[in-house]
């Protein structure tokens, strides 16, 4: 028979696993439970088990030479269901464990198993005895192994509580080394584009440059201002969003024009990396949205695909609205390590790949981005394969017309 499931499972399990506890090595606080029920009821097997998903594994046990049994076979399981102490007399005359292994090979006819209840309330396991004999436990075998229960839930949630501990410091360290991270990225963000300004200001001011190269030196110059000022608009956005949200000025717009728009806005860039941005935005499609936050947005992801795309590759922009308005992305790029794909929108965070290619940004851009998407009741998502590329999907919701 299959053991029952109970109603708080995912929970209760995800308890369990954060005790961080199955298959650790003995421990006297357990290994003292154990013998201490064994004594106090007067039976010659007792356990310290905890119900996981498919097992029953034993912490701490008495007279038993196993560390574990399948979970169908567990009494224990019941226990745990019904979260209370669980006390059969005869276990053979017990139509749910007649059959069981624990009664035809291990010759078990008495069981009492009192629940292990975390402060959530979630029971992951139980503190019990065994006996080959039918038998009844007194009041106070009862009382004393509810105590025992609760001593080695008391135990499991210190265990808890010093796994949550190491974890928090963990995220602390990651938050350092991410801060010092986004420091050295703005440091050389900031300091790329003042150098070269200052180089051309003093070129320009040695009055020798000639009128033709003067206006590249001042094109540049703009250029490199135009970053400088997106990196700062940037840097307030997220400071803005950790304060007081984003806020929109909503209106009905045309996703297919912000679309071209953002494909148009890239070309430059992509045509001189030699990458080829083609669009497929086809007729108006209206959606509620701040068109400069949504332009912002779509500006990002498209300066993303172009410096994560190599020289002949391919940018392709298009807008769907059949089922929901959607703007799709998709590149020939280097793509993206899957272990980083859950991280993505994490503020400060870079990938491995930037990383390796050097490549510009502060790491706040795709932040901006779910910030702005989430703002509208939008969905992103982001799909990719290293050396096959990366596909972005943003979904926005519907507007009633494009005026």
């Amino acid at each position: 028979m299959k053991a029952p499931v109970p109603v708080d499972e995912p929970q209760r399990l995800a308890a369990l696993r954060e005790t961080a506890i199955l298959d650790t090595p003995p421990e006297p606080e357990f290994d003292d439970i154990a013998v201490l029920a064994s004594e106090i009821c007067g039976t010659p097997m007792a356990l310290v088990s905890l119900v996981d998903a498919e097992r029953q594994w034993f912490k701490a046990r008495v007279g038993i030479d196993r560390t574990e049994t399948v979970r169908d076979a567990s009494m224990c399981a019941h226990a745990v269901a019904g979260r209370t102490l669980l006390e059969i007399d005869d276990v053979a005359g017990d139509a749910r464990f007649a059959d069981s292994p624990i009664v035809t090979e291990q010759g078990v006819r008495f069981y009492a198993g009192a629940p292990l209840l975390m402060q959530d309330g979630h029971a992951i396991g139980t503190v019990c005895v065994m006996d080959h004999r039918p038998r009844e436990l007194t009041g106070d075998q009862r009382r004393a192994l509810r105590s025992l229960a609760r001593h080695a839930s008391a135990h499991l949630e210190l265990r808890r509580y010093a796994a949550r501990v190491v974890d928090a410091a963990d995220r602390l360290r990651e938050l350092d080394r991410l801060k010092d991270s986004f420091l050295a990225s703005v440091s050389h963000e900031l300091r790329t584009p003042l150098s070269l300004i200052r180089g051309y200001l003093e070129v320009l001011l040695d009055d020798d440059a000639d009128p033709d190269t003067a206006r590249r030196f001042l094109a540049v110059m703009s250029r490199n201002a135009d970053r400088l000022l997106r990196l700062i608009d940037d840097l307030l956005l997220v400071a803005r969003l950790h304060e007081d949200g984003l806020k929109l000025e909503s209106t009905t717009a045309d996703l297919s024009e912000l679309a071209y728009q953002a494909a148009v806005t890239s070309r430059p860039l992509a045509e001189h990396k030699g990458i080829t941005v083609v669009e497929h935005t086809g007729a108006p499609i209206p959606i509620a949205g701040d068109p400069q936050r949504l332009s912002q947005a779509f500006s990002h992801l498209m300066f993303n695909a172009v410096k994560f795309t190599p020289e002949g590759g391919r940018i392709a922009v298009a807008t769907s609205g059949e089922d929901e308005p959607t703007l799709t992305i998709m590149d020939t790029g280097v793509g993206i390590p899957r272990a980083d794909l859950p991280f993505l929108f994490d503020r400060f965070h870079r990938s491995s790949t930037s990383d390796v290619l050097a490549a510009q940004g502060s790491g706040v851009g795709l932040t901006i981005v779910k910030a702005i998407v989430d703002a509208h009741h939008g969905t992103i998502s982001i799909e990719s394969e290293l050396d096959e590329g990366t596909t972005v999907r943003v979904t926005l919701p519907r507007g009633t017309s494009c005026g």
